[in-house]
């Protein structure tokens, strides 16, 4: 677990919803915290009866569009005496953000309050510590591209996969949406590709599997990011496509995160049984 001190100071209140914030933040032992792990908060009662602690942040921004700000209660109304809570990090649609622990009088005005600013990681990357792009499709919701460096995510986008969520071996291929789960690279790049097959243009486009790229879509397609929506390519906002094909060199590594069956391998089919096994004697 990690913990970090929140020493909450009473001071005066003048009001309903006045407070002074006279609050002290210690860092933990790591500032990126990890989905699906649990962490131990640990606070210095100021005088006041309850705290609420909550996660706060700005959403991953749909190309240069905000998707405003959330606020995830963690726990509320525990005990300020208790000086201690538990929790398990849920998935969070950011980069950064922040805790922050509210203190309380026994009347419910807000008396004391302190945040501290983390780095989100989520549980599929846990252990995926290289460096390149990541593409988080294993669930239909919630699709995104991850860019780390130096063992630390740097940026995040709203992607999508197939639109049928048709998950195939690397080594094949069909004319109908599809994707692949696995580790590639990025093996050109093209300002402006032209698909001959869909008879469109496909923006800063970066091919890293035989026809398969990531690259922009149209405007009037952004509000399907973040779920299945393309014909087997990963798509994103032409913001989005433009800043991360300028920083981004042939070469770089690419990996394709799938549901658990699309890492499945097809079983080889067994040999027939010779004949006098299949017609023993009696």
């Amino acid at each position: 677990m990690f913990k970090f001190l929140i020493a909450c100071l009473l001071v005066g209140v003048v009001g309903v919803g006045a407070f002074g914030q006279a609050v002290s933040v210690s860092e933990p032992r790591q500032a990126e915290l990890v989905e699906g792990k649990t962490y131990s908060i640990e606070w210095l009662a100021g005088g006041g009866e309850t705290v609420k602690i909550k996660i706060n942040g700005t959403r991953t921004p749909l190309g240069k569009a905000s998707r405003g700000d959330f606020s995830i209660v963690v726990a509320e109304n525990v005990s300020a005496a208790q000086g201690t809570y538990s929790f398990v990090l849920p998935w969070i649609d950011a980069n950064e953000f922040k805790i922050r622990v509210e203190e309380y009088d026994g009347s419910g005005h807000l008396i004391a309050s302190g945040d501290h600013g983390y780095s989100f990681r989520p549980e599929i990357l846990a252990d995926r510590l290289l460096d390149g792009i990541y593409l988080d499709l294993h669930l239909h919701v919630n699709q995104r591209l991850y860019v780390q460096k130096d063992g630390k995510i740097t940026k995040i986008y709203i992607s999508s996969s197939s639109k049928k969520y048709h998950w195939l071996p690397p080594n094949r291929h069909i004319p109908e949406p599809h994707d692949h789960a696995g580790v590639f690279k990025v093996l050109s790049k093209e300002t402006d590709h032209w698909s001959d097959e869909y008879e469109v243009d496909m923006y800063w486009a970066m091919r890293y599997l035989s026809g398969h790229y990531i690259h922009a879509t149209s405007a009037n397609l952004y509000r399907y990011l973040g779920r299945p929506s393309s014909h087997g390519c990963n798509r994103l906002t032409r913001y989005d496509a433009q800043e991360i094909y300028k920083a981004t060199p042939v070469g770089t590594r690419v990996e394709i995160i799938g549901p658990p069956s699309a890492y499945k391998t097809v079983a080889p089919r067994a040999k027939p049984k010779q004949a006098q096994d299949m017609h023993p004697k009696v």
